[in-house]
């Protein structure tokens, strides 16, 4: 007779990031969560297997390590059958001595064991039952090193009968999109996983759902999570129903967790310098948009703004400041739980490959620019300027190479005369 085996990752109960949305995404990882138990319940699994990151051990409350307990009692409850249920420690799940899988272990709850970090002391650990074998490597920062030294000791663990399976939550070269930040030393090597001689390494970790695959000669399987741990994050969220027959993998199902949020990114970007008003009337565009669809649909949402461009006024740092324009379009569409900015945008002189100017324009062609936007007073500007300009050469100061107060104070005196013209608050000299 075959098994079923239920496959699940990175649910991070207890997450409550950004903060400024704690209790609403604290409520998304415990939905999602609770509808994975339910599709295990449904498929009538015989083993779950979790690869790590089970809590969110910075933030969680007592209250999400009752939550957890009380789905995993419900999983065997509901089953009608022996659920055996397996988890590696994760990152996010604590250390070796402090781990947050303590919460949820009990003399009681002889259904769910913990693997992996006894393995990291040397240990010989496996759950066996006669039909299935399974090894852990809980995590660890310097994985490279730890992997080469527990190779041997996992392809002991592993050797036998019944379809061995190895539970992971660190990243092996090859089989990972690996963030560009990684350290070396944190990823793990291919040869050695596959040294190990598991018949199946689920490797958690990696958000990003990247299901079956074989690299160098080991298949893997790469679940993903079941929420998005970060907004910027792409589905699908779900999770595996494995089926194995006769010692091998005869088939593998995923299926797609329903979010409890809506989170979406939309980018708004520019080829050309636009003013800053510009930016700002199609985020809010975007933004209502948005907030309209979800109440269409009936759904709680989230947005992520991407905003790249360059904006034609003089400046430093250019800012939208909407602050107050998205605070009033919450109140108007409730169901809009908070929409994120992440601006890009550079001043007309950012330098960038899409600025107005040329890095090696003449500065006569820099001024002109520059301060086209004060109108009939722009003459006068770039004449000023270039008098400034004729000043530093003839009078400067060798050492600093700056005018002395008196003959900059004239200066001064003039720019502050055409800024109030400029603006409208003097009619002339």
């Amino acid at each position: 007779m075959g098994l079923r085996i239920g496959v699940f990752s990175d649910t991070h109960v207890g997450r409550n990031i950004p903060r400024v949305l704690g209790d609403a995404r604290r409520k998304a990882f415990r939905h999602a969560f609770k509808q994975a138990v339910t599709v295990f319940v449904r498929e009538k699994v015989d083993y779950v297997l979790h690869g790590g990151d089970l809590f969110e051990k910075r933030s969680m409350t007592p209250e999400d390590a009752v939550f957890v307990k009380e789905e995993l009692y419900r999983l065997v409850k509901e089953s009608g059958k022996n659920v055996e249920i397996i988890a590696v420690r994760g990152n996010h799940d604590g250390s070796p001595t402090s781990s947050a899988l303590d919460f949820v272990t009990h003399p009681v709850a002889d259904y769910f064991h913990v693997l992996g970090d006894k393995t990291l002391e040397g240990q010989e650990e496996v759950f066996w039952d006669g039909n299935l074998r399974v090894a852990a490597i809980g995590y660890h920062p310097y994985a490279k090193g730890k992997f080469r030294e527990l190779a041997e000791l996992v392809s002991s663990t592993l050797s036998g009968e019944g379809f061995k399976i190895l539970l992971i939550h660190n990243y092996v070269e090859g089989v990972h999109d690996i963030p560009p930040s990684t350290p070396e030393h944190a990823v793990a090597e291919a040869e050695k996983v596959k040294e190990m001689g598991a018949d199946l390494v689920i490797s958690g970790h990696h958000h990003e759902h990247l299901g079956l695959k074989r690299v160098n000669g080991q298949l893997y399987l790469l679940p993903g999570s079941t929420e998005a741990v970060d907004l910027g994050e792409r589905g699908p969220f779900g999770v595996y129903i494995l089926e194995v027959e006769d010692g091998r993998l005869a088939s593998h199902r995923f299926i797609e967790l329903t979010p409890l949020q809506l989170i979406e990114s939309r980018s708004i970007v520019s080829e050309k310098p636009l003013p800053l008003e510009w930016y700002r009337r199609r985020c809010l565009e975007e933004a209502e948009s948005f907030a309209g669809g979800l109440e269409e649909k009936g759904v709680d949402g989230i947005l992520r703004l991407q905003v790249r461009g360059v904006v034609v006024e003089p400046g430093l740092l250019p800012e939208l400041g909407l602050e107050e324009e998205l605070r009033d379009l919450r109140k108007r569409y409730p169901r809009l739980l908070h929409v994120e900015v992440l601006e890009e945008l550079e001043p007309i002189l950012g330098g960038g490959e899409e600025a107005l100017i040329e890095a090696d324009a003449p500065r006569e062609e820099v001024v002109r620019r520059v301060f086209e936007e004060l109108g009939e007073a722009a003459v006068e500007a770039a004449e000023l300027v270039e008098e400034v300009a004729m000043s530093l050469e003839e009078r400067a100061s060798e050492r600093t190479g700056l005018l002395k107060d008196s003959d900059r104070a004239r200066f001064v005196e003039r720019w502050g005369r055409l800024m109030l013209k400029a603006v409208g608050g003097e009619k002339g000299d």
